[in-house]
């Protein structure tokens, strides 16, 4: 029998293109092959979170309503991130 873990997202504030710049580079250098997703408010949009045009859309069509999702390791986000958590 498999267990599916529960789906977990942390919501990110993304306000300026500095903070998408350092966002990105923050994940792309965790040392890790997870998959980095950010998704709107009811993740029906997603984008690689690992990209940069990704998540400078994100933070512009999904302002204050943007959420990052870890889909290899639910809930494991690089200790960066912390200051983009809402």
């Amino acid at each position: 029998m498999t267990m599916t873990q529960a789906h977990s997202r942390t919501r990110v504030c993304l306000d300026r293109p500095e903070d998408s710049e350092k966002f990105v580079k923050l994940l792309n250098s965790d040392g890790t092959t997870d998959k980095f997703i950010l998704e709107n408010f009811d993740g029906s949009l997603k984008v690689d979170a690992r990209s940069l045009l990704g998540v400078i859309y994100a933070s512009v069509e999904w302002a204050g309503e943007t959420y990052l999702v870890n889909t290899s390791r639910d809930a494991v986000y690089p200790a960066g991130i912390r200051e983009f958590y809402i």
